[in-house]
């Protein structure tokens, strides 16, 4: 495997490809979860999801990408909140009745996810939580947090100094280059059967990133999600569903994925996705016994780098117990 040659010149800037990194799936429409924390519950039942991401094949130290997510809906039937009368619009007062009653739905579960790029493997955990409060025509509207704290390694083995004798870069790697951080994402999230849409952002704490006490002059920067999507029933047996996925993060340029899905009797679907200025993607995977599921992702890298790589590749498998 090729080592990365590095002079200390770099030492001051790592820390902006640090706070530009975060885990990038094809498949985030199989799994809102992974996007916006406000989506934890939205699925009546235990949602328990493990993907595989390797970005680049062929490029040494290229990016891969592992996760385990666990998610579960609590207090399916509802609690009311309160029993005062609903005002509309049009000032007129509606009694509350039990079919009128405003319930609360919670969400729970959490996520551990590892992530490999060149010389730094970074490792996640986090704990999620999500009120869903039922609004208009079987529309949901939540609100979502998840916290928790990484571990962030750079791992010097992997790297060839231009110096041999540089003195910046042994303090840099000072302590083997272990941080610890505790880090939230938070979001919102609007759903009923067809639809959903929702924004969140990453890395609100916007740690400072040091290396053996050698600041690097930069910090983990907010990351924005903004996701939607439509189920279409084209048949009785085919559903289209084309969603969006608007990610940006100062100062880099905007990124946008365009999907669609087509699901045929509930049990199959594939479909393709643009990202914009970077790949196009094919998908294809299957549901069982109403439980069991799998998902595949081919990425087609359209950057620069096509020519030094053979894309990348995704797996989710995944069991959805009701």
């Amino acid at each position: 495997m090729k080592k990365i040659i590095l002079s200390s010149i770099l030492v001051v800037s790592i820390g902006n490809l640090i706070g530009q990194q975060l885990g990038q799936y094809s498949q985030y429409i199989n799994n809102h979860f992974l996007m916006n924390p406000a989506a934890v519950g939205a699925e009546n039942g235990l949602d328990i999801s493990l993907g595989f991401r390797e970005q680049w094949v062929g490029i040494d130290n290229a990016p891969q990408n592992y996760y385990l997510s666990v998610n579960s809906t609590l207090n399916l039937n509802g609690k009311s909140i309160g029993n005062a009368s609903l005002r509309t619009g049009s000032s007129e007062i509606i009694p509350v009745t039990p079919a009128t009653q405003i319930k609360l739905k919670h969400g729970i579960g959490g996520f551990v996810a590892a992530d490999n790029y060149g010389p730094f493997k970074k490792i996640t955990g986090m704990l999620a939580y999500a009120i869903h409060l039922p609004i208009a025509n079987k529309f949901h509207w939540s609100i979502g947090l998840n916290a928790g704290m990484s571990n962030l390694n750079f791992d010097r083995d992997q790297i060839t100094l231009a110096e041999s004798s540089d003195n910046t870069f042994n303090a840099f790697a000072a302590n083997q280059g272990k941080i610890n951080y505790v880090d939230m994402n938070v979001g919102t999230y609007v759903y009923n059967r067809d639809f959903f849409m929702g924004y969140s952002s990453n890395q609100m704490m916007q740690n400072k990133i040091y290396f053996g006490g050698v600041p690097t002059n930069s910090k983990l920067n907010i990351h924005h999600f903004l996701m939607g999507g439509y189920h279409f029933k084209i048949s009785e047996k085919m559903k289209l569903t084309p969603g969006f996925l608007v990610k940006y993060m100062n100062p880099a340029p905007v990124s946008l994925d365009l999907t669609a899905k087509l699901t045929f009797d509930d049990t199959y679907f594939g479909g393709f996705s643009f990202r914009n200025g970077d790949a196009i993607i094919v998908m294809l995977g299957a549901k069982f016994n109403d439980m069991f599921r799998i998902g595949y992702s081919f990425d087609y890298t359209l950057s620069n780098l096509s020519d030094y790589n053979s894309g990348g590749h995704e797996i989710i498998v995944g069991i959805l117990i009701k």
